[in-house]
């Protein structure tokens, strides 16, 4: 954003404008920090009663105003016809410090000034008055990095602070400033942006810059910020750049990798039908579609989110368009309350082993095969009875328990399981295992019988196919295995799972011409 003068501001909550060059504009206090109204009201009610504390503690969020506000503040404190909460912006003082000239305005990086030499430097230049203005303000960005010498060394100065001296400090991280530092500043929190006043302003932009923006697209970018305007700001600058002066909905997609609307309600739909094929064919449209699948899988959480608020009642809490929530509505109606929380647990664990296994896409695909497994709760409907019209127990005739059908095993001798039998039956046992667990089936496709040893069946996965080892170590998985070897062999033979190495003469026989081209799925020229 930018001043009418044209002056660009940092991204924390400046009017719109065109200056390509230049330091960071410095707006009025009320007019331009967007969405802390606490804050505009603390630091109005502070310069208008002339009770402005000697040490301000800015903490929240990164990109939420707090350079900002701590600039506005040296400005409506030095401006000529001020103190003022609305600084004139065209006297000296005000020229200087919108440009970054004061001399009396002194902003320190803690994080490459962090040692004790810097703040000794600071308390021997802060007993000098100031040299334009009524106040020197010594502004300490990401004060949390400071060392504990350096936040030892500032303590004193903030105990005895010369009467023209006024400390602003700003910190993403509060519980890492200390308690004795914290309590003799006034501490102002600054909160998340709400998103309905980043869209807004994000259309102020776009109006003064004179470029077209879709409504959907600038509330995407509203919401991939996260409740920073710092960072909405910044997305719409790379948005121009990829789209140029028309910006819509579907370049916006395209530039984040994320999942857009079409594909969010398409995959839940399928997941309410219960639906492999068509959230598989879904992964892998938004595959050739270039997204990111762990951003995908973090978009599926989101939405399920959402339709767990709707499911609830809790829909208000929502920061989403009316059009978008109503579609929401209509599709949490498809869903119960468990069969959501199912889904998001199962996604969320996706995300999370996205993160250390180089195929992403199988990861977020077998999680889905597993959820859809799962069959939804159905509550079964029966009918009241009061308590005075039960029968006893005496009174209801007690009926045998049906077991169900095992499949018919000829007995097999102990003895008489071998991992040749094993060998010979393991297409058979596979497709048995593809019956009971579809996800089982995919990870034991990965894998072979190696022997039966100490009474246990010992199968190998090859080098790198750790994951689907850990999945069927799952005890769902691993019993579903047993049975199926039991229905084969006639035994329930405990399994133990192995990264299996090549034996040496395997490895050497693979070298041959011959085995090279079997490996490859090559020929022998």
């Amino acid at each position: 954003g930018a001043d009418a003068d044209g002056q660009r501001d940092d991204g924390e909550g400046g009017e719109p404008g065109r200056a390509p060059e230049g330091p960071p504009r410095v707006p009025r206090v009320g007019d331009e920090i967007v969405g802390q109204p606490v804050i505009v009201q603390t630091l109005k009610n502070a310069i208008e009663t002339k009770r402005i504390a000697h040490a301000y503690l800015f903490t929240g969020p990164r990109g939420t105003g707090k350079t900002s506000a701590a600039r506005i503040l040296a400005k409506s404190l030095n401006c000529k016809e001020g103190p003022t909460p609305n600084p004139c912006g065209k006297c000296e003082t005000c020229d200087k410090i919108k440009n970054g000239h004061s001399v009396d305005v002194i902003e320190i990086d803690a994080a490459s000034n962090r040692g004790i030499d810097e703040i000794r430097d600071l308390r021997e230049r802060v007993r000098f008055a100031p040299l334009e203005g009524r106040y020197k303000v010594y502004i300490i960005d990401e004060v949390h990095m400071l060392t504990s010498e350096a936040f030892n060394a500032l303590l004193k100065t903030l105990e005895e602070p010369p009467s023209h001296a006024i400390f602003i400090l700003a910190t993403t991280e509060i519980q890492k400033v200390p308690p004795t530092i914290a309590s003799r500043c006034q501490r102002l929190d600054f909160s998340r942006i709400k998103l309905a006043e980043i869209t807004a302003h994000l259309k102020k932009i776009a109006k003064a810059e004179g470029f077209a923006a879709e409504e959907k697209a600038l509330d995407l970018i509203a919401r991939s910020s996260e409740g920073g305007m710092r960072d909405a700001i910044s997305l719409l600058d790379q948005a121009i750049s990829f789209a140029g002066k028309e910006i819509s909905y579907d370049s916006i997609v395209t530039l984040l990798g994320t999942a857009d609307e079409e594909l969010l309600f398409g995959f839940a739909e399928a997941i309410a039908e219960g639906n492999e094929t068509r959230v598989l064919s879904l992964i892998k449209a938004g595959v050739e579609e270039g997204r990111s699948m762990s951003q995908v899988a973090r978009d599926f959480v989101m939405h399920f989110r959402n339709l767990l608020h709707l499911k609830v009642g809790s829909g208000e809490a929502l920061e989403l368009t009316s059009e978008y929530l109503e579609k929401l509505r209509d599709q949490a109606k498809k869903f119960t309350l468990p069969r959501i929380k199912e889904a998001i647990k199962a996604l969320s664990r996706a995300e999370l082993d996205m993160k250390w296994h180089p195929h992403a896409r199988l990861v977020l695909e077998v999680a889905i095969v597993e959820l859809l497994e799962t069959k939804p709760e159905v509550a079964e409907q029966k009918p009241a009875v009061k308590v005075s019209d039960r029968p006893t127990m005496a009174a209801v005739p007690q009926k045998p328990v049906e077991t169900p059908s095992q499949p018919i095993v000829k007995p097999i001798k102990k003895d008489g399981v071998t991992i040749e039998r094993i060998k010979h039956h393991w297409k058979d046992i596979l497709e048995s295992m593809k019956q009971k667990s579809l996800s089982g089936y995919v990870s034991l496709s990965e894998a072979e019988p190696i022997e039966i040893s100490s009474g246990k069946l010992v199968i190998g996965f090859r080098k790198g196919f750790s994951f689907h080892k850990e999945r069927m170590d799952d005890a769902k998985n691993r019993e579903s295995l047993m049975e199926a070897v039991r229905e084969y062999s006639g035994e329930r033979l405990p399994i133990e799972l192995i990264i299996a190495e090549p034996a040496p003469a395997a490895a050497a026989a693979a070298l041959t011409p011959s085995g090279v081209a079997e490996y490859f799925g090559g020929r022998v020229l």
